[in-house]
């Protein structure tokens, strides 16, 4: 790891070339001690030096570390999860493996890390060693989505496959299955309570369930029907209260929706390119959308027009998340950066990147 202090007090951290092989328990024990990140590295090795694109960015539920997904397949890239320190830009974890790293997410206790792949795996991480904890059995298709429940009792995935498995993460064991017969599920999102399960679909479709009645609530159009097909739905977030949700589609719609009633809340008007990801503040008042062309638009969600615009990354961005007062915002592209937002003076604090081979 370096750090170097660049003009207008840009801080760039670049995490360096990773080693390869197998990181075991007393290695670990090693670069704790060291204060160096530990690495599981079981990523082919001509994959080593080669820096993939970025998916999905988290912040951890104490708000003091945040990880982030990354890979491709064509041209293959490896797979690969960073969780990095937020306080002191520092990688405490790196992850690599041949399959691309799609989706993560912290449990609420912070004792675990759930990670989904291109290959349909899942598997279950010590948050503080990067020990493996399950690895749960293999969906069909790639798992674009994870989410903990707030007992930390179940974790939800969203497979291309059509389905959203609840699983006793402790057994590894599946305790129910939802299925969308017919399409792909691109995004899940579980309100804050924990009683509200959305998922949204390659078919453009979004779909929200009870979760504890395991009751469909809803079925909507997530956009304007064109020549017989939806765009697909991408973004997915509900509001801090659970009574809305927001929902953005590659043909840059971006609609506010009514939990409790299935209709639109409000049409939010800005993006002029598909819409990839969306987060609330944790206040819920403040929404930032991103799109495929690397702009990230900060809306009142009582509003129909952004308030803010960031050019983000040249590229697509699919992972933002806010910090815990709604002053930050970190995001990650495809250009293979985090960077992490002022969000009053709209000037980058700092970026967060592996070096290009």
């Amino acid at each position: 790891m370096t750090q170097c202090v660049a003009a207008a007090g840009l801080v760039a951290l670049v995490l360096g070339p990773l080693c390869s092989g197998h990181t075991g328990s007393a290695e670990q024990d090693q670069a704790r001690a060291e204060n160096k990140p530990i690495v599981i590295d079981e990523a082919p090795a001509e994959l080593t030096k080669i820096a993939p694109r970025m998916w999905a960015l988290k912040f951890s539920p104490d708000y003091r570390m945040f990880g982030v997904t990354a890979g491709w397949n064509n041209p293959v890239e490896p797979g690969e999860l960073v969780l990095w320190d937020y306080k002191t830009g520092k990688a405490r974890l790196v992850v690599r493996q041949k399959d691309t790293i799609r989706a993560l997410a912290f449990s609420h206790d912070l004792k675990l890390l759930a990670i989904g792949d291109f290959g349909g795996g899942v598997k279950v991480l010590e948050v503080a060693t990067g020990k493996l904890m399950a690895k749960l059995p293999q969906h069909a298709k790639l798992v674009n989505s994870l989410a903990f429940t707030p007992d930390d009792s179940t974790l939800i995935t969203g497979s291309f496959d059509g389905t959203l498995k609840l699983w006793d993460v402790q057994a590894q064991k599946e305790r129910h299955m939802l299925n969308v017969p017919g399409e792909m599920i691109v995004t899940v999102a579980l309100s804050k309570d924990g009683t509200k399960l959305a998922a949204v679909t390659w078919e453009g479709k979004a779909h929200l369930w009870d979760l504890g009645k395991l009751k469909k609530l809803h079925t909507l159009a997530a956009s304007p029907e064109k020549e017989g097909k939806r765009a697909i739905a991408e973004a997915l977030a509900f509001a801090p209260d659970g009574a809305s949700f927001v929902v953005g589609s590659w043909d840059s719609t971006l609609r506010l929706w009514d939990a409790a009633t299935g209709k639109i809340v409000r049409e939010l008007k800005g993006h002029d390119a598909s819409v990839l990801a969306a987060a609330f503040s944790r206040d819920g008042k403040t929404l930032a959308t991103s799109d495929s062309r690397g702009k990230v638009l900060l809306w009142d969600p009582n509003k129909s027009d952004p308030v803010a615009r960031l050019q983000a990354h040249d590229g697509m961005c699919f992972g933002l998340d806010f910090n815990h007062d709604g002053k930050r915002l970190a995001t990650a592209g495809w250009d293979r950066v985090v960077k992490v937002w002022n969000l009053d003076s709209g000037q980058i604090m700092a970026t967060f990147k592996r070096p290009q081979p």
